[in-house]
């Protein structure tokens, strides 16, 4: 949330690009890693799960986790 904020209020282009660019970095890494450890670590030890297939499947992954879990302020 910090991230979207930080984009609305930026002054400049340059400062929202690289702000954007921050984001979609962060956002693409922390896909990986969940398709990483869900892939890895669950789906081995929960019979019911399967993996993770896609990149699109892992981000409505961690974007229903974070609905479920709550977004830090």
């Amino acid at each position: 949330m910090n991230a979207i904020q930080n984009l609305l209020d930026c002054r400049t282009p340059a400062q929202c690009l690289k702000t954007l660019v921050m984001f979609l970095i962060s956002l693409l890494i922390n896909v990986l890693i969940i398709r990483f450890l869900w892939n890895t670590a669950l789906v081995k030890h929960i019979t019911i799960l399967k993996p993770a297939s896609t990149l699109l499947d892992t981000l409505l992954l961690a974007v229903s986790m974070s609905l479920v879990l709550g977004i830090p302020r």
